[in-house]
């Protein structure tokens, strides 16, 4: 239950909450330009900085937003209507949810687009409204465009804020749509209805006026069955699980899915995720016939069952999930059961992507382990409870719902602002342009301070570097120092009352490890400040020679899966990477009590990620020590302008992960953008 909870209403706050909990890796640099002209202009127009700052921003905030892509559906495409009748009044929808709940978000999922239809269909002009009764003699208006018409959402879902008031009748009234062979021609694909984060429309009942159907492609009840053009609900981290797939003999096709829920619960559906087979780039699949049974018994005897697809196979080439509602029937022991596999080539095959039991707001399928049974042998599975498939974190419908809503807002921003800076950029430059010309033939004062003032900033700089360094050598090798003194003073004394040097060996032997330990530290230091030794590749090699010098009793591994090794770093940059990883070291040797240590440096899109992974005995419970545990880790990242993510399991090890962009590190700007 604890993970079910960490899985669900975490994710779905963060996302709604997400303009105020955006990562400090999201505070972009000022917009930089490698004209002369455009800096200069830059420095004098404020209003263009913050408008190309605004740009960076936004495109760093879509990188962590599910993705919009439109896999268009080829049945059960949603819900049309037209004005077939003129003296029926306005075409309309209506969802009967079942019981009376306080309304949320509801989202319209435009349909998509058919061969001859003006863009998407959506309706021009359209009120949404809630009652508790059936015949909507006490509604109320949740939205209504009045006489404006709505601008086409381009695929993407509208999200319309709910009153958070107990309805259990929504209906959506559509005034004004398009002229397509009738007037008022309005479709959609999906109208999701919630109440706090749970998705209530689902499989709701569903009533209309002038309906537009055609059996199987356009039916109201495709508008509340799950299935949209916007493929799965996936987003957030990559993973590496997949699912389940398995070979099955063409003699012995039948497989089950088993779960023990722990307890007897009644189901309200469960969500089935297509398994995304390497060898088919695209859609996933499922078993074509899937029939699900519950029982109070693991032999599941008297078992009932509960769903299925009905006799009608499922498509091969699925682009969304299978929502299969249950009958009302409690049970603790649940089974999937596929009778029949389906084909490539010579092989029979048997998969799922993922699978989620939903009772309420409820997964009660997370994390628990399924049993697969084919031919009387069995094994366990956490592939297909874990939240995750074909390489995508699944994402709650209402947080898929929202980041998408986000990213079409973010977009359209994106739109206007590209073209305003363009314009603004180029009016400054030619103003610049200009006045440079005016300055430069009376004056040449103007290039003269430029020259003084970048010197000044290098001197700056320079005296910022050598106190830095100042600090390292008296942090690193004055302490060893002092400790040596203090020792050889020990040696002594004990040399002069014991008359001998056999008892002094243990004193003798500090000094001699101390000293040899200062030297070392020297020899980072003065390559840290060595400029012909400041690529990548430079530093993955003196990384793998601390890593043979610390770790020589422990297992380790270094890799470099990096594609920019030649690229040079800056002098700033290689320190604080170097000084951050001989830290991380440095506590697990200390601390971590560990056997195996694994250390990798790699790319993702623009940024350089540097991760060193134990499996020690973690953190320490307590939020004060673990703070203080990390501390340094955390400063060296946020010089870096980088973001540091810490994962640690008592007695599980530790993983510490740092991500900087590569910009904020290389020399040459154009390495840092490829």
């Amino acid at each position: 239950m604890k993970n079910q909870l960490r899985r669900i209403p975490a994710l779905c706050v963060a996302t709604l909450a997400f303009s105020t909990l955006i990562p400090d890796c999201l505070a972009v640099a000022p917009a930089q330009t490698t004209n002369p002209i455009g800096r200069v202009a830059r420095l004098f127009n404020r209003t263009l900085v913050e408008v190309e700052e605004r740009i960076a921003w936004l495109k760093c905030r879509l990188d962590y937003l599910a993705v919009f892509t439109e896999k268009p559906l080829k049945e059960q495409v949603g819900w049309r209507c037209g004005r077939i009748d003129a003296s029926a009044g306005d075409p309309w929808i209506a969802l009967d949810l079942g019981r009376e709940l306080a309304l949320g978000d509801v989202f319209l999922v435009p349909a998509q687009r058919q061969a001859g239809d003006p863009l998407d269909l959506f309706p021009h002009r359209f009120t949404l409204e809630a009652a508790t009764r059936e015949d909507f003699s006490d509604a109320r208006r949740i939205f209504t465009t009045g006489r404006t018409p709505f601008p086409s959402p381009a695929g993407f879902p509208v999200r319309l804020p709910g009153d958070q008031l107990p309805a259990r009748h929504i209906r959506l009234i559509l005034e004004e749509g398009h002229h397509c062979g009738m007037t008022g021609v309005c479709a959609l694909s999906e109208i999701f209805a919630f109440s706090g984060f749970d998705c209530v429309s689902l499989g709701a009942k569903v009533t209309a006026s002038q309906s537009v159907d055609i059996p199987g492609m356009w039916e109201p009840p495709f508008l509340v069955d799950g299935r949209t053009p916007l493929g799965h609900w996936e987003g957030g981290l990559w993973t590496l699980s997949r699912g389940h797939c398995l070979d099955v003999p063409a003699d012995h096709q039948e497989t089950e899915w088993v779960i023990d829920l722990g307890k007897a619960h009644k189901l309200d559906r469960l969500v089935l995720f297509p398994y995304a087979l390497p060898e088919l780039s695209g859609p996933g699949v499922v078993p074509p016939r899937l029939r699900v049974e519950i029982a109070d018994n693991p032999e599941f005897k008297n078992a009932t069952t509960i769903a299925s697809n009905g006799e009608r196979d499922l498509p091969v080439d699925l682009t969304t999930p299978v929502i299969l509602h249950t009958r009302p029937h409690a049970g603790r022991h649940l089974r999937i059961v596929s009778e029949r596999a389906w084909r490539l080539g010579n092989r029979h095959l048997q998969s799922l992507g993922e699978i989620e039991v939903w009772a309420g707001s409820q997964n009660l399928a997370a994390d628990l382990p399924v049993m697969a049974r084919n031919g009387g042998l069995e094994h366990p599975v956490q592939e297909l409870t874990d939240g995750s498939t074909g390489g995508k974190q699944i994402l709650p419908i209402n947080a898929w719902l929202n980041q998408l809503a986000d990213r079409a807002k973010i977009e359209r921003e994106l739109a206007e602002l590209d073209g305003r800076g363009a314009s603004m950029a180029a009016k400054s430059e030619l103003n610049t342009t200009w006045g440079a010309a005016i300055a430069l033939g009376l004056t040449f004062l103007i290039p003269v301070a430029i020259v003084e003032r970048r010197r000044l900033i290098s001197r700056t700089q320079l005296d910022k570097l050598r106190k830095r360094i100042a600090s390292d050598l008296h942090d690193d090798i004055g302490s060893n120092l002092g400790s040596i003194s203090i020792i050889a003073r020990s040696a002594k004394r004990d040399l002069e009352r014991l008359h001998g040097a056999d008892e002094i060996t243990s004193d003798l032997g500090e000094v001699e490890t101390i000293a040899r330990e200062s030297s070392l530290a020297m020899r980072d230091i003065v390559w840290l400040l060595e400029r012909r030794q400041d690529t990548i590749g430079d530093l993955v090699q003196r990384m793998r020679d601390c890593a043979a010098r610390l770790l020589r009793e422990t297992e380790y591994s270094l890799l470099c899966q990096s594609s920019k090794t030649a690229a040079k770093l800056t002098l700033d940059a290689k320190r604080h990477l170097f000084l951050f990883y001989k830290e991380a070291l440095h506590n697990v040797v200390k601390h971590a009590r560990a056997t195996k240590v694994t250390v990798r440096l790699y790319d993702v899109r623009d940024r350089l990620l540097l991760e060193v992974s134990d499996n020690g005995i973690g953190l320490p419970r307590r939020e004060g020590e673990q703070v203080t545990a990390v501390k340094k880790l955390s400063d060296r990242a946020r010089v870096l302008d980088g973001e540091l993510h810490v994962e640690s399991t008592p007695g599980a090890g530790t993983t510490l992960r740092l991500s900087v962009k590569r910009a904020n590190l290389m020399a040459t700007k154009k390495t840092a953008h490829e």
